[in-house]
């Protein structure tokens, strides 16, 4: 004796797990937070907002930048250092130091993300934070890799922890701010 009742009953509790995986799951899968902003680029304010001044004294810390999962894809050591990789799209930052919170002059720190022209292993640059602790890079807009246009920030230098930031953005975002906090030691 057939019992179609018990397919149907079957498919909708399937269904139903389905729907509820979904609901309760990230958007991205890795922890990997929208940073992205549409729109003119904002002009660079001369003092930084608070949430993000840095404080001089020696006895505030700031809470490390943590490396979150997917940071790490299509990595490859010693990213040339390089002005530009296109236009279209503008990647900034902050980049200080948690012991004590001050910005970090000199910090070489690489991009790279998937665009038009290429894959995230043929879009890559390293920059250098100015003496503001700020670094910017302006490169081609990114497309979907994975099912998601993303940009990766790293830091992978012997005087801090590296640090491998995978962020999200929107395919009609202009500009993303990924700002890193340093650690020292390993």
């Amino acid at each position: 004796m057939r019992r179609p009742w018990l397919l149907g009953l079957l498919l909708a509790l399937v269904t139903v797990g389905i729907v509820a995986a979904l609901v309760d799951s990230e958007v991205s899968g890795t922890g990997a937070e929208n940073v992205g902003e549409s729109g003119p680029e904002r002009v660079t304010q001369t003092r930084p907002p608070a949430d993000e001044a840095p404080d001089p004294s020696p006895e505030r810390d700031c809470k490390a930048t943590q490396s979150n999962p997917g940071g790490t894809n299509n990595y490859i050591p010693d990213a040339p250092e390089r002005a530009s990789l296109g236009s279209g799209f503008v990647i900034t930052g902050l980049v200080r130091s948690a012991g004590g919170c001050r910005p970090l002059e000199g910090v070489r720190i690489q991009v790279w993300l998937a665009t038009e022209t290429g894959g995230e292993q043929d879009n890559r640059a390293s920059v250098r934070s100015g003496s503001d602790g700020r670094y910017r890079i302006e490169t081609d807009p990114t497309v979907p890799q994975f099912g998601e246009p993303n940009i990766h920030v790293g830091y992978d230098d012997d005087e801090y922890r590296e640090v491998f930031i995978r962020r999200v953005v929107d395919l009609d975002d202009e500009r993303a701010v990924v700002n890193l906090t340093l650690a020292r030691g390993g």
